[in-house]
């Protein structure tokens, strides 16, 4: 149950929908907020921000710990185990059975979840380790601070005087974005960086240079060098390039020199895409704690 002092009987921050989140002008020091904390934690544990640094990795990792939370908050809900991850991800074009379980097992070999002891030899049944617990609820404790930002709403705060409120909101959020084609399905600009490992940085620290405001289609952001991301965030230069590469031949990325030296610009039809698509995953991240914390406090 939620426990909050008579000194804590504000309103409920808001919950916004998509379009309310891109018309706001706040909502550029939202995301600049977000990246720069997204990007300094892949900075720190590069091999941890593997399970969300592109798409199918996020819904997959995102999937497996609803059914942790879930669990938790009530028995009588599966945990989480091959066959909860497969049922909770049947009819959604997210994994192929062996990806998802296979992605599972790396979870597992990685000591992201650990094994549930039970006397039925044939059952496998996880959960999510304390640190992975941790991990995720610095991801959602960002977010919460970053739309702070938006309306000096107290979401962070509510996330850490109320820990347990993680358990609800992340399976909630899940719940939401798993069934939203344009979250897991997003537009080819936004799809060229999410479906490469360690894209999503990638688009991040991109989209995030460009101003609020933008004027015209081309927007200038300053140098980016394929080697320059690389080792901010501890991928190969190789890799970071081939993703620049086919952004560039997307028409979505250009520099004013050969051989991509120089300033490079990005075209405003990309960070539209991006603060959109974001939008989504905020926009799901705010009704989740609204919905949460009205459940704990009936």
């Amino acid at each position: 149950m939620l426990s909050i002092s008579p000194a804590d009987l504000r309103p409920l921050p808001a919950a916004f929908e998509p379009d309310e989140l891109v018309a706001n002008s706040r909502f550029s020091e939202c995301l600049s907020k977000s990246a720069s904390a997204l990007l300094a934690i892949h900075r720190r544990l590069p091999r941890e921000v593997r399970y969300v640094a592109d798409i199918q990795k996020w819904l997959l990792s995102q999937t497996t710990l609803a059914l942790h939370f879930e669990h938790a908050n009530d028995p009588q809900n599966p945990p989480i185990s091959p066959t909860n991850l497969l049922n909770l991800l049947r009819g959604l074009p997210i994994a192929s059975k062996n990806t998802a379980l296979a992605f599972l097992q790396e979870m597992r070999h990685y000591k992201m979840v650990e094994e549930i002891p039970s006397s039925d030899r044939r059952r496998h049944l996880f959960k999510a380790t304390i640190e992975t617990e941790q991990l995720i609820g610095l991801w959602v404790l960002t977010h919460m601070e970053a739309l702070d930002a938006i309306d000096d709403g107290f979401r962070a705060e509510l996330m850490q005087m109320q820990p347990e409120l993680l358990n609800h909101v992340q399976p909630l959020m899940t719940r939401q974005l798993i069934q939203n084609p344009a979250w897991y399905d997003p537009p080819e600009s936004i799809a060229i960086f999410t479906q490469a490992d360690s894209g999503t940085s990638i688009i991040h620290d991109l989209a995030t240079r460009a101003p609020w405001e933008l004027s015209g289609e081309v927007i200038w952001i300053g140098p980016a060098t394929s080697h320059s991301i690389a080792a901010q965030y501890v991928v190969s230069q190789s890799h970071t390039a081939r993703i620049l590469a086919r952004s560039r031949i997307a028409g979505l990325i250009g520099w004013e020199l050969p051989r991509s030296r120089g300033n490079c610009w990005v075209s405003a039809n990309l960070v539209q895409d991006y603060r959109y698509w974001q939008a989504l995953k905020f926009s799901a991240l705010s009704k989740a704690l609204f919905q949460a914390v009205r459940l704990l406090k009936k």
